[in-house]
């Protein structure tokens, strides 16, 4: 049997045991996610987790490159991936697009039929309206109690008036075809004195000149003159 070692004491060992080190700074440590352990065990998955924690900005990091992004044309839903019937998936695009346009034509359609009734509603109140005008006058006799002209002349017989109205439009008409009368017979006078055509010889007919109107008696004591 081997004698025990004389440092292998109780009082030996208590008096060498050397005196604990200060307590120094405290680092907290974030725990590990699971894909964190993982890599860690996997050497590809390592490389994979440093190149996506790199800090330089100046490299592009793409997770996956055989998955296309959201917003490229090749990017399809997991739940497109599987559609077998192409045919049903276009007819139901097509019909989506004839149902926007039936409902654009339907809009424009019930426009159109609201615009058509507004203007129908106008006409038949002007129409309503021009009733109600005719029916007033009508009730008040305002052109409706004789049918009289404007001039008091008869279209029909060709004769004027017995009035003193009638008297007065027949004066006036004879001046006028007097005074049409007398200008005509003053300018033939001017240009044709010697009351022969120069080149044929013959006389020239005169224009026949109406008497003078007589004025109505009743108007006689009031224009003076006459």
């Amino acid at each position: 049997t081997s004698s025990p070692r004389p440092d292998a004491s109780p009082a030996y060992t208590m008096s060498a045991r050397p005196a604990p080190p200060a307590l120094g700074e405290v680092r907290n440590l974030a725990p590990k996610s699971r894909a964190e352990r993982h890599g860690t065990v996997h050497k590809e998955d390592l490389e994979k987790m440093r190149l996506s924690q790199r800090r330089e900005c100046f490299y592009h990091y793409e997770p996956n490159s055989l998955t296309p992004p959201p917003d490229s044309l090749s990017h399809i839903a997991e739940s497109d991936r599987f559609e077998t019937n192409a045919a049903a998936a276009e007819k139901a695009s097509r019909n989506a697009v004839l149902m926007r346009k039936e409902q654009v034509l339907h809009a424009k359609r019930i426009a159109r039929t609201h615009t058509e009734e507004e203007r129908w509603r106008v006409v038949e109140a002007e129409h309503e309206a021009e009733l109600a005008r005719h029916e007033a006058m009508a009730r008040e006799g305002t052109f409706c109690k004789s049918n009289k002209t404007s001039m008091p002349y008869d279209p029909i017989t060709l004769q004027y008036g017995e009035g003193k109205d009638g008297q007065c439009l027949r004066y006036s008409d004879e001046s006028l075809r007097y005074r049409a009368a007398m200008r005509a017979a003053n300018l033939q006078q001017r240009t044709n004195v010697a009351g022969f055509n120069p080149i044929t010889g013959e006389e020239t007919a005169r224009v026949p000149v109406p008497e003078k109107p007589v004025l109505p008696e009743y108007l006689q004591g009031i224009i003076p003159g006459h």
